[in-house]
């Protein structure tokens, strides 16, 4: 079969496999028999062996095993049901044998009973008929285990066809040919070359026109996250926003759009022409991207919002209305929005509702995030709008870098014309998709079907709480006379997590995540109850400097120490604000890598405590500037960043730029017409007041845009431009960690350093 290429053994689990007694002997006969037909086994195994290796050795296409004399030991079948049942919920449907004596097999309790697929009776039939038995079934579950496309590009690569298409390689043989390219071929391996493949291996179907193998795994993941289509995205959420927008949006249309939104919506409104209206998120003082407040989407909102809006309330036509409305959801920090009371309270005032959840694909298969995300799995549809949301499938799940997906739930009373949208997904897809990519979405959706996936999401709950708990642990430990880095969650959560050592699912209700109205721990304001709460997974660290009131603390150590600190002992953070760090429990975080970081964390305290030398603790940035920071300690650095962040209000204007936003003068498909004929110049950041804005300007972080294309500078003194002033002192004072603001361009002429922004010409 063409599913002999992968290595899913038969698994014995048997204490007396070795013995010279008749069961040991028979039960290696049948292992002997197997083995002859090509069967590979894996044996010698006991049952605290199976339970240490289920996590990580997952790969077995039925198991043996062995219940002589259980009976006689206490406890022991029920210990073997346990095992069972965990196994059960990642392992749906694996064959699982019972063998031993007919007296043994008779006293089985019924509850072990429902996780068996049969019973095997080595005294009595041969090991031919039994091993016949055993592969029929194992051949059986592996037809079952793999999702349709992955399973049509495994068979069609196991033929090992002549290739006389596209790609040129030739299922790799090309590569072969020159020793650079045995080398990229030993790299990548023999089947992901046979498998790159392209559109013309009709067996497989078409990605453009949905059909074959790759229209039942997009069905199959409509099923699996709770939509009524899904289209899967071989190039990213940056394209598959696009190919949503392209496919619902005409220039002029009226749109509203979350200002923390990814650039990509923003490059899909220059694409569109579409007219902008901004739904502004909150911040607290650490920088923190806060909701969407709830009144924002009521229709009679949406409509004083038009009205306010110069460009907007001239293309806004009586009697229609805005054609979409877009909200990131979970934010960048882990804030989940109640995804059911946004489409209660925006009702049929637009045509369509978009959810960007590029970073929250998962959420569907954990019942923590119920009412939390756009597909409202198995609840009533909305009466008018349909809603879209778009996964990076790459991120949190487990595929490919660019495995995305759209999914789309109809309402009531509208169903999209998937053949009119489908324009869209062709203008973006390419014609020579990469099938590896296409696999990869078809079995990241496979992982997540049924109990397995809540067991997955499950697991990446306890790791995250055992590592909150640790920290709060340490914290203990130390003293609250000393300092230690904080865990940025509610305060009943921490009550929670700070009692001893409670198995981690048994601790923190859902509500407990929470964010209340007024709770001073998350530094909000406009929150009503049950609307947000905090993903448990999106760890976010602060350090010490900065209180959640905005006041600076005489202590101070920016997190851009800490995140280049890390970096230099192999840990890479997700996200880096003044005084706060970012990090993602995904699937593939274990408890050796958290307790690494805990570690870590502990030896960066100790440097800073006791003023290590930078070659010590910052050895690359001692070596790259070694005039810049010639004597200085790890604590020292910390002292002169604050100083700095205190000197320029930095926290202050962080907040303060997002708050009130520019004036809009043009939309940002019209200026971007201006950015094409050159009609732009580019001017010092000291003379760009009341200049539009040619290019988005982004600071990193949190990478969200403080002017948008079209839209006027204000005055020199307002929060935008200090902005930029800051990152050019900055850049100035402290080498190694300068400012990232996208769009902001730096000119080096001789010993003159100038700062500018692309404007339209005036």
């Amino acid at each position: 079969m063409y599913f002999k290429s992968l290595d899913y053994p038969v698994i014995v689990i048997d204490n007396d496999y070795e013995s010279p007694r008749i069961g040991g002997i028979l039960i290696r006969a049948l292992v002997e028999e197997l083995r002859s037909n090509d069967q590979r086994v894996l044996c010698g195994l006991n049952l605290d062996d199976a339970r240490a290796g289920a996590r990580t050795y997952v790969a077995a296409s039925a198991v043996l095993i062995s219940i002589d004399g259980s009976e006689e030991v206490d406890g022991e079948f029920q210990r073997l049901t346990a095992f069972l049942r965990e196994q059960s919920a990642r392992r749906a449907n694996l064959p699982v044998f019972l063998y031993g004596e007919r007296r043994t097999i008779e006293k089985v309790p019924s509850k072990l009973l429902k996780y068996i697929h049969g019973f095997i009776f080595l005294f009595e039939d041969t090991k031919s008929f039994i091993s016949r038995q055993v592969m029929r079934a194992a051949e059986d579950y592996m037809k079952n285990l793999l999702p349709p496309f992955f399973k049509a590009l495994i068979h069609h690569a196991a033929e090992s066809n002549y290739s006389w298409h596209t790609p040129g390689h030739a299922g790799g043989v090309a590569f072969t040919k020159s020793p650079v390219g045995r080398a990229f071929h030993q790299f990548y391996g023999e089947n992901t070359l046979r498998s790159d493949l392209s559109i013309s291996v009709p067996e497989l179907g078409s990605l453009l026109d949905h059909t074959g193998p790759i229209k039942d795994a997009e069905n199959e993941a409509a099923r699996n996250f709770g939509a009524d289509h899904t289209f899967f995205v071989t190039n990213g959420t940056s394209t598959a926003n696009k190919i949503v927008w392209h496919g619902t949006v005409a220039r002029g249309d009226v749109v509203f759009v979350d200002r923390n939104c990814h650039k990509s919506l923003l490059h899909a409104l220059i694409m569109t022409g579409a007219v902008p209206v901004y739904f502004t998120p909150s911040r607290n003082a650490h920088g923190i991207i806060g909701p969407i407040s709830l009144d924002q989407f009521t229709p009679e909102s949406l409509q004083q919002r038009i009205a306010a809006n110069p460009l907007a309330s001239k293309a806004y036509k009586a009697g229609s209305k805005p054609r979409i409305a877009v909200v990131t959801n979970s934010t960048y920090d882990g804030l989940c929005y109640n995804a059911e009371k946004i489409a209660d309270e925006i009702g049929s005032a637009v045509d369509f509702l978009h959810f960007d959840e590029a970073w929250y694909a998962y959420a569907a298969f954990h019942p923590f995030y119920e009412n939390h995300y756009g597909m409202a799995k198995g609840k009533p549809r909305e009466q008018d709008a349909i809603i879209f949301t778009t996964h990076s499938t790459h991120k949190l799940l487990a595929a490919f870098s660019q495995a995305s997906m759209i999914h789309v739930r109809n309402s009531a009373q509208r169903n999209l014309d998937a053949e009119r949208f489908n324009e869209s997904f062709m203008m973006h897809t390419s014609t020579s998709p990469h099938y590896g990519v296409i696999a990869a979405c078809d079995v990241a959706s496979k992982m997540m079907e049924g109990d397995a996936g809540r067991s997955l999401v499950q697991e990446m709950h306890d790791e995250a709480i055992a590592f909150r708990r640790a920290m709060l642990h340490v914290r203990d430990d130390l003293g609250r006379d000393d300092w230690w880095f904080s865990v940025w969650q509610p305060t009943q959560v921490e009550r929670s997590l700070d009692k001893g050592d409670t198995p981690a699912p048994m601790v923190a209700k859902r509500e407990e995540w929470y964010l209340q109205p007024d709770a001073h721990w998350h530094g909000f304001e406009n929150l009503v109850d049950d609307y947000v709460l905090i993903d448990p997974i999106k760890v976010t660290l602060l350090t010490p400097g900065l209180a959640m009131d905005g006041s600076m603390g005489k202590l101070g150590i920016p997190a851009a120490v800490l995140s280049k600190f890390l970096w230099g002992r192999g840990i890479t953070v997700e996200k880096t604000n003044l005084y706060s760090v970012l990090f993602l429990f995904s699937m593939g975080i274990t408890k050796g890598k958290w307790s690494t970081l805990v570690t870590e964390l502990m030896a960066f305290k100790e440097l800073y405590d006791r003023n290590a030398p930078l070659s010590q603790a910052l050895p690359t940035l001692a070596a790259d500037y070694p005039n810049a920071y010639a004597g200085w300690g790890l604590r020292d650095l910390c002292d002169a960043l604050h100083a700095f962040n205190q000197e320029f209000a930095v926290a202050k204007v962080m907040r303060e730029m997002y708050v009130d936003l520019p004036t809009p003068v043009m939309t940002p498909a019209d200026a971007y017409n201006h950015l094409v004929k050159g009609e732009i110049e580019r001017v010092d950041i000291e003379q760009v007041s009341g200049r539009i804005a040619a290019t988005m300007l982004v600071p990193y972080p949190p990478g969200i845009p403080t002017i948008m294309p079209g839209e006027r500078f204000g005055d020199s003194d307002e929060p935008i431009i200090q902005s930029l002033r800051i990152a050019r002192e900055q850049n100035a004072r402290f080498p190694g960690f300068e400012s990232d603001v996208h769009g902001l361009i730096i000119e080096n002429a001789g010993d003159v350093t100038s700062y500018k922004v692309e404007v339209l010409k005036a």
